[in-house]
C-alpha cells in the first residue's frame, strides 16, 4: 500500500453519515460503485448536517423543518439554518443563504443527494417544537400559555414587530399592588381605565369563551385628539403581553388590511393594537376607512379569508383569535353593521396623569406589567383548567346572565342600540369580574370593593353605549340619506315643485315634487345627487339606488304601494311620473335621532352556539 492511498484512507471520515456518504478533506462526498470499482464522488465543499427536525405548529396543520449546521472545508463555521421541507427538496436555499460557500458540483442530481445525506446523518436530531402561536394550547395534556420567554420550556417564535410580545417571569406578590392601583382614577379616569383593563384581562380568556360558544366579537377603539396620548395609553396596556411604546406598536392603519388580519392570527389570547386611524386626503380616508371597516369585520365576525394552496386544495382559514385596539383621532365612518363592531372609548386631551403614566411605563420596562399577566395567567391554569370543560360551563353561564341584565337595563333606561352591544357589554364585563376575583384571591381587595367597582363599571359601560348610539346612527344609510335631501333642499342646490303646479319639467337641480304631507321624488335623481353632494364633502356614499329603497322601506320611511316601493302620479299637466313617496313627518322624526332600533328584548336573544377551530383542510369560504 503505497503512502498516498494510507493518506487517502485516514482523511475520510464516516461518522457523520450514513452510507454511502461520507466526509473527505472537509467536504461531503459519496461512495459509488461501477463496475466492481469503488470511487469516493464529490458533492459539496461543505459538511451540512442535520442537527434537529422541527415541527412548526402555527395552531392548524403541523409542518415539518430541519435545523442544518455546516462547516467549510476551509474550516469557516456557517450560519445554522432552519429549512422548510419544499426548500429541502429543490436545494436552492444552499445559495440564497450560504453564498458562494454553499455551491455544490455541477453534476446532475448532485442537489437530490445532498439532500439526501443531510436526511440521512448518523447521530440522531433533536426533536423541536417552534410554536409561531401566542395563547393557550394543550400539550401533553395539559393546558400551557405560549408567549416568547427565555425561561419557558415552549419554544415560541414571532416574527417582525410582533417579536416584542414576550414573557420574562411573575411578578412578586408585593407588585400586584399596582394593578389594583390601576382599578382607580389613576393614569387616566375610570371611564377610560376600566373598560380598558376590562379588554386586556379579557383577552386570555378567548380561548374558552370560543369553545364555550361566546367568542368576543367586538373592538375596542381609542378615540382622543393629536396629543391627549392615546397611542402612550394603548402602548402601556399592550406591555401587559410585552414591550412596546407609542412608536413600536404592532400593527397601524398604513400597513394593508391583509397584512393586519395574517398577524392578528398568530396573537391568540392577548390583545393588540392596530394604531393611528387618522385620514390626511380624501384617498387615504378612503383607504383607511376600508382598512377599519375589514378590522370590525375580521373581529366582529372571526373570519378569516378562504385560501387555495398551489395544488388548488382548500386551506384553513386563520382567523384573529385575540383582541383587539385601534387608536384613532374620531370614530371610524363606516357603515352601522361596521360601527356597531366598535366599543368607542373617548380620551380627553388632558385627561391623561403624566406623572403616574411615567411610573407605569417604568414599570413595563421592568417587566412588572408582563409579571402581572403571567402571574394572572398562571393563576387561570391553577384555579380553573384542571376541567376546561367546567370552566366553559361557568363563563357560559356568566356571558348568559351578564347578557340578560345588561339587556334588560338598556330597556329600562330606554338606551337605544344595536343588538350586538349586549353581548359587547358582557364580555366586557366578564374580563373586569375575572381580574376583580385573581385579585381579591390574593387580597388585595375585598368582596365590598369588589361589588363597588362592578356597580361604577355596569355605570360607564351604560352611559358609554349612551353616547355611542347618536354616532352608530349618524352612520346609517337611511339617516345619512336623510340628512342630505334636506341639506340639499335648504341650500337650493336641488329644489321640489309644488305637486298642483308641477308640470314635470325637469331642469337642473330637479329631484320631484311635494305636497304638504309628503315627498314625490325621483329615485335616480335623488339618489344622484345625494351621491355627489357627499363626493363634494370628502364623504362616501356606497349603496345603491334599490338597497337605499329597500332600506327605506324597511325602516318606514316609505310609502308603500302593495308590494311595490315606487308608484306612478300625475303633476298638474297630466303627465306620469314614477316616484318613491317620503312622508315629511317620518323623514322629521328620522332626524331627530329618536328612531335608533331598541336593544333587543330577552326573548330574542340567540343562544350561544359551541364552535370549532378550523382544522385540517377545514376552510371558511
Amino acid at each position: 500500500m503505497t503512502q498516498n492511498t494510507i493518506e487517502m484512507q485516514t482523511n475520510v471520515d464516516e461518522s457523520v453519515y450514513e452510507k454511502p456518504y461520507l466526509v473527505k478533506d472537509g467536504c461531503l462526498y459519496e461512495e459509488v460503485t461501477t463496475k466492481n470499482k469503488t470511487e469516493h464522488v464529490k458533492l459539496a465543499d461543505f459538511v451540512p448536517v442535520l442537527k434537529a427536525e422541527v415541527t412548526y405548529d402555527d395552531g392548524t396543520e403541523p409542518k415539518k423543518m430541519f435545523k442544518v449546521a455546516a462547516t467549510h472545508k476551509s474550516g469557516e463555521v456557517l450560519s445554522e439554518q432552519l429549512v422548510s421541507a419544499d426548500e429541502m427538496m429543490s436545494m436552492k436555499w444552499l445559495l440564497q443563504r450560504w453564498g458562494k460557500n454553499g455551491s455544490a458540483v455541477p453534476k446532475q442530481s448532485i442537489l437530490a443527494r445532498i439532500s439526501h445525506a443531510i436526511m440521512h446523518p448518523k447521530a440522531e436530531p433533536d426533536q423541536e417544537t417552534i410554536y409561531a402561536q401566542t395563547g393557550w394550547k394543550k400539550i401533553g395534556g395539559r393546558y400551557e400559555f405560549l408567549m416568547p420567554n427565555e425561561i419557558s420550556p415552549f419554544t415560541v417564535e414571532l416574527q417582525g414587530k410582533l417579536s416584542r410580545y414576550c414573557f420574562t417571569e411573575k411578578c412578586s406578590p408585593d407588585d400586584l399592588v399596582f394593578l389594583s392601583a390601576m382599578l382607580e382614577n389613576c393614569i387616566a379616569p375610570e371611564r377610560v381605565m376600566l373598560p380598558m383593563l376590562a379588554v386586556t384581562f379579557l383577552s386570555p380568556l378567548n380561548h374558552f369563551l370560543k369553545e364555550a360558544g361566546c367568542e368576543p366579537k367586538f373592538v375596542t377603539a381609542l378615540i382622543g385628539k393629536t396629543g391627549s396620548r392615546k397611542s402612550t395609553l394603548a402602548a402601556l396596556f399592550l406591555s401587559f403581553f410585552g414591550r412596546f411604546t407609542a412608536s413600536d406598536l404592532p400593527m397601524s392603519f398604513h400597513d394593508t388590511a391583509n397584512s393586519i388580519l395574517a398577524n392578528s392570527y398568530y396573537l391568540k389570547d392577548v390583545l393588540t393594537c392596530i394604531d393611528d386611524f387618522h385620514p390626511s386626503g380624501i384617498f387615504q380616508e378612503k383607504e383607511m376607512k376600508t382598512i377599519a371597516q375589514n378590522i370590525s369585520r375580521y373581529y366582529g365576525d372571526r373570519t378569516g379569508r378562504g385560501r387555495l394552496n398551489s395544488q388548488i386544495e382548500i386551506q384553513a382559514s386563520k382567523p384573529p383569535t385575540g383582541n383587539a385596539l385601534i387608536t384613532a383621532e374620531f370614530a371610524p365612518d363606516i357603515s352601522v353593521s361596521g360601527a356597531a363592531r366598535y366599543f368607542n372609548i373617548e380620551l380627553g386631551e388632558n385627561e391623561v396623569d403624566l406623572k403616574e403614566l411615567t411610573e407605569y411605563q417604568q414599570y413595563a420596562e421592568q417587566g412588572i406589567l408582563t409579571g402581572m399577566m403571567q402571574t394572572y395567567t398562571d393563576w387561570l391554569g391553577k384555579i380553573y383548567l384542571s376541567d376546561e370543560k367546567d370552566f366553559e360551563r361557568m363563563l357560559s353561564a356568566l356571558f348568559r346572565q351578564s347578557r340578560k341584565e345588561y339587556t334588560a337595563k338598556l330597556s329600562e333606561r330606554k338606551i337605544k342600540c344595536h343588538s350586538r352591544v349586549p353581548d359587547m357589554l358582557s364580555h366586557l364585563k366578564i374580563g373586569l369580574t375575572m381580574l376583580l376575583i385573581f385579585l381579591q384571591q390574593h387580597e388585595l381587595i375585598g368582596n365590598a370593593d369588589r361589588k363597588q367597582t362592578m356597580t361604577k363599571f355596569d355605570e360607564i359601560l351604560l352611559k358609554t353605549v349612551e353616547s355611542n348610539a347618536e354616532l352608530i346612527l349618524e352612520q346609517d344609510p337611511v339617516t345619512r340619506f336623510c340628512d342630505k335631501l334636506i341639506s340639499l333642499l335648504e341650500s337650493g342646490r336641488c329644489y321640489v315643485d309644488d305637486r298642483s303646479a308641477s308640470s314635470g319639467a325637469a331642469g337642473k337641480g330637479y329631484i320631484g315634487m311635494e305636497d304638504s304631507e309628503n315627498y314625490y321624488l325621483l329615485a335616480d335623481a335623488v339618489h344622484c345627487e345625494v351621491k355627489r353632494l357627499c363626493s363634494d364633502q370628502g364623504e362616501q356614499f356606497s349603496i345603491s339606488k334599490f338597497q337605499l329603497i329597500k332600506h327605506l322601506a324597511a325602516d318606514g320611511l316609505l310609502t308603500k304601494f302593495g308590494q311595490r316601493n315606487t308608484t306612478t302620479v300625475r303633476t298638474s299637466t297630466g303627465k306620469a311620473v314614477n316616484v318613491i313617496v317620503m312622508p315629511k313627518a317620518a323623514i322629521g322624526h328620522r332626524l331627530s335621532r329618536d328612531l335608533c332600533p331598541l336593544s333587543p328584548p330577552l326573548d330574542k336573544l340567540p343562544e350561544p352556539q359551541a364552535q370549532e377551530a378550523a382544522q385540517g383542510n377545514v376552510a371558511q369560504v
